[in-house]
């Protein structure tokens, strides 16, 4: 006589999660007691809750320290300038962040240099460019070209160590307020316009506004064999509007997009 075939347990869907979540467990344990696993930082809270700090951000007297700030700095009349090393974050991404941080490092040192040669003040670095302030415009264009000059006639020494080292440079002038702290820092108008003006810029190209073409097209007749300007360009800067925008340039270099400059820089 053939025994009739045990019949198949049938499993529920319960006692299918209550498996997994053995499995899961025996899993965990594994992974927890392994050598690799065990040399990982610990970066979860080990606090109680009693330890926690349940005081309320005193906002009343932050907002009378801000306002106070705003209330008792006067206003200047600067000239800002901003620079960024172009392509730093697809630098990183590719060669690493040590290098990239050498990279923008040797870059905000050139800026740094080439600002305080020419009697203006890095009021920050930005990571991949620097923020200053100067009192005079042409301090500023002059501080530029001795950026764009040695960033242009370095470019073989720099390429093997950290790459193709590019800039973009905005400088305008405005009225703004000095914010004091730990470090100084600035507000107002001139400095959204400054920002803006480098971010359209192309690489490696300085660009001035109108209130900086006013300031230096009287005096840049002294620098006529060293600098050359181009044509005004009305361009939209957003958030700020149109504004009339001029390239400025080491006349040996040439201007960006000029035919020399392209011959100059065939083979980078």
């Amino acid at each position: 006589m053939v025994a009739k075939a045990a019949r198949k347990k049938k499993v529920t869907p319960i006692q299918t999660q209550m498996k997994n979540e053995e499995v899961l467990e025996e899993s965990q344990f594994d992974i927890v007691v392994s050598e690799q696993i065990s040399a990982l930082p610990k970066l979860a809270d080990n606090r109680n809750l009693d330890e926690v700090d349940h005081t309320p951000i005193d906002f009343d007297a932050i907002i009378e320290d801000v306002t106070n700030v705003i209330a008792t700095t006067p206003d200047q009349y600067k000239c800002i300038m901003f620079t960024d090393l172009v392509g730093s974050t697809q630098y990183k991404r590719e060669m690493g962040h040590t290098k990239g941080f050498m990279r923008n490092r040797m870059f905000c040192d050139i800026c740094e240099q080439a600002i305080i040669r020419h009697n203006g003040s890095v009021v920050k670095r930005l990571g991949d460019g620097v923020m200053a302030v100067f009192e005079t415009a042409i301090d500023a264009v002059l501080a530029a070209m001795l950026m764009s000059n040695s960033l242009d006639k370095e470019r073989k020494k720099l390429k093997p160590m950290v790459g193709k080292m590019d800039c973009r440079i905005g400088i305008t002038c405005g009225y703004v307020k000095e914010i004091p702290g730990p470090t100084a820092d600035y507000i107002g108008h001139a400095m959204d316009k400054g920002a803006r003006i480098e971010g359209i810029a192309r690489t490696n190209q300085v660009l001035i506004d109108e209130i900086v073409y006013g300031l230096i097209h009287t005096k840049i007749r002294d620098y006529a064999a060293d600098i050359v300007i181009g044509k005004p360009r009305n361009l939209t800067l957003k958030g700020v509007g149109v504004s009339t925008l001029y390239e400025v340039s080491p006349r040996e270099r040439g201007l960006v997009g000029s035919l020399g400059y392209k011959m100059r820089h065939l083979f980078d």
